[in-house]
């Protein structure tokens, strides 16, 4: 009834506007063709929808079978069966992504997306099953040949769909495989050399994001900021504590400046999240027994209540 009125006084209007001098005849009529053509479209399909449904539930439910007769008979199971299910898995799921015509369609970009992160998955645990059952590598080798395998396939699939779960994908990856070449480089490295290995690699993700490397922009300040964030504080909990802790002020307040010039509020957010954690153990680390530690958690507070105020202003004058 709302869109019959509005298509009733739209002529009304159009007539008003263009005796006014607001546009000429020819953008009216531009403007009513226009309308009529949206008007005209059939309604949105809920087919890719339903098709995202059903694929997310048999992708699950064969999954779930596969584990179930896996674990039932695993003692039985001889490695070249294992390694048959795995690659049956692995190329079934990577084909079936491809075989996923997204279009303009969210659902079925969402549905691509998450088959292709499952297929990688399986295309890891094959490598896994290759290496430990058939060429018989130590743990750490599996763990670096199936990180391996993870990213030969997360970076072309990301390269292909340029999606957010790709791009997960692929920044899980880097880590993993960054955290194990770091344990068969040094075994002794410790939380101050993992945090920071986590924190330049997410630094440099988010050089990446900005020059416009990494889509979509959103994921990629996400992965960034919140490696830095999670970098930081776990760089504090190692041996040089005083430099873990420097670098963990620093990137709180680097993700809030960040966040307050760019206008971003997951920024400012993840910034502040890591605020209420830092700066109280800052605090209670270098003045045990003062009242540092609760009044640095009131000024935090302080902070981001201004930080609050002061978006929520600009937003609605804008």
């Amino acid at each position: 009834m709302e869109e019959a009125a509005g298509a009733g006084l739209l002529p009304q209007q159009l007539e008003r506007w263009a005796a006014a001098g607001i546009i000429d005849a020819h953008q009216a009529s531009r403007i009513r063709v226009a309308e009529h053509a949206q008007q005209d479209e059939p309604p949105e399909r809920r087919l890719p929808l339903v098709a995202e449904v059903l694929g997310y539930l048999g992708a699950i439910i064969a999954i779930t079978a596969i584990g179930v007769v896996t674990h039932q008979s695993w003692k039985h199971v001889p490695p070249s069966a294992e390694m048959i299910v795995a690659g049956i898995l692995a190329i079934g799921l990577l084909a079936s992504g491809a075989a996923v015509r997204a279009g303009s369609e969210p659902a079925l970009a969402r549905l691509r997306g998450v088959l292709w992160l499952l297929g990688t998955a399986s295309a890891a645990g094959f490598v896994a099953v290759v290496t430990r059952r058939y060429l018989h590598l130590s743990g750490d080798n599996v763990a670096l040949c199936a990180e391996g395998a993870w990213l030969a396939c997360a970076v072309p699939l990301w390269w292909r769909a340029r999606s957010a779960l790709q791009q997960a994908a692929v920044f899980g990856g880097a880590i993993a495989l960054v955290v194990t070449c770091l344990e068969r480089i040094d075994p002794h490295v410790g939380s101050f050399g993992f945090g920071l290995a986590l924190w330049v690699l997410a630094g440099a993700w988010a050089i990446a994001v900005y020059l416009g490397y990494l889509t979509p922009r959103t994921m990629g300040v996400l992965l960034s900021s919140g490696g830095l964030q999670i970098g930081a504080i776990v760089a504090m909990d190692g041996v040089d504590s005083v430099l873990g802790s420097v670098i963990a002020v620093v990137t709180v307040a680097g993700l809030l400046a960040a966040g307050v010039v760019s206008r971003r509020v997951l920024l400012t957010g993840i910034g502040a999240a890591g605020a209420l954690y830092v700066i109280p153990d800052v605090a209670h680390e270098y003045l045990p027994g003062s009242v540092a530690a609760p009044l640095a958690t009131a000024v935090v507070g302080l902070v981001l209540v201004g930080i609050a105020l002061w978006l929520a202003r600009l937003r609605r004058t804008a």
